[in-house]
């Protein structure tokens, strides 16, 4: 009978680890892993927690980096995983995707030992919430005017700002989402995650959804005025989404405090 009850509360233990989302055990690894300041920077520098596909589709194929970026950031944030537990059927699979997305809850991932692993074998799943998210921003939010309003070149005293307050942002572990302003109504996206001084300015890492699995080194120099992206020329990076940060640090701050 005593070998019975232990069966059944292991048995128990299981079902609820799958349903439940958030294990005490896992938990408790997600929230200590946390405590580090830049945690999350040093978990997007490995491939493993990036998105296993690059920016495409979208309104008339024009891709939807904007997003992509967004979702990566939510999911470097806001998951964990469970190699050891069944894979979601894929109902469950879409609903994850679905949470992640919004961004206001943990998500535990069953049956995967990272985000590069799920997001390759959902990425049709992944890239169709990435469109449905596009076009909420662009014909309800109208968020696609943000994107029309940069400029490619600034002042040198303007852009040394603009760098000074990225490298006070990073330099505290946050993982900073910007708009690429690049020639004519073109903007793209990426996320900074580190940041050094150097002699005369900055280095920079980047995760640009275009090359996902590939970390983009960018330097700022005192006295520039621009950056130059392959095959599109003059840009300047614009910070953006600072809230959307800060709710995903609320969302851990209510699950560890």
């Amino acid at each position: 009978m005593k070998h019975f009850i232990t069966t059944l509360a292991v048995l128990s233990s299981t079902w609820l680890s799958a349903h439940a989302g958030i294990t005490s055990i896992g938990q408790a690894d997600f929230c200590r892993d946390r405590t580090e300041d830049n945690y999350i920077q040093q978990l997007l520098g490995e491939t493993e927690s990036r998105m296993a596909f690059s920016n495409h589709g979208g309104l008339a194929n024009g891709g939807v980096c904007w997003w992509h970026s967004r979702f990566q950031r939510n999911a470097a944030y806001l998951t964990m995983y469970r190699p050891d537990l069944p894979k979601p059927t894929q109902a469950e699979a879409e609903d994850l995707i679905k949470d992640i997305r919004k961004g206001k809850k943990v998500v535990t991932i069953p049956g995967y030992n990272n985000f590069n692993q799920f997001s390759r074998e959902y990425s049709e799943e992944i890239q169709k919430r990435l469109e449905g998210w596009q076009r909420t921003d662009g014909f309800i939010n109208q968020s696609w005017i943000r994107g029309l309003s940069g400029k490619t070149e600034v002042a040198p005293e303007k852009l040394k700002e603009m760098m000074d307050e990225l490298y006070s942002q990073v330099s505290q572990g946050e993982i900073v989402y910007q708009m690429v302003q690049l020639k004519g109504i073109i903007a793209h996206a990426w996320l900074v995650i580190d940041i050094a001084q150097t002699r005369d300015g900055y280095e920079f890492s980047v995760i640009d959804s275009n090359y996902p699995t590939s970390t983009n080194k960018y330097s700022y120099r005192n006295g520039m005025t621009h950056f130059n992206y392959p095959y599109f020329g003059k840009f300047v990076p614009y910070t953006s989404k600072d809230n959307e940060q800060d709710r995903l640090k609320k969302v851990v701050s209510k699950l560890c405090d």
